[in-house]
């Protein structure tokens, strides 16, 4: 990768584009329509059924 990468002010920024993270075990406590995330990449292979994974849509994630 040829890009720059560096963590900010509670961000990942990537070439120059912020990207905001979490560290919640809950994922319906995070506000993901405040956050404006349209998606969520949920990668930590903890919430592996549906009914799991949902809890991100319950803060308000749109997918």
């Amino acid at each position: 990768f040829h890009g720059t990468v560096k963590a900010e002010n509670g961000k990942l920024v990537i070439n120059g584009h912020a990207i905001t993270v979490f560290q919640e075990r809950d994922p319906a406590n995070i506000k993901w329509a405040e956050a404006g995330a349209e998606y969520v990449v949920e990668s930590t292979g903890v919430f592996t059924t549906i009914e799991k994974a949902s809890a991100h849509l319950k803060g308000g994630a749109k997918r």
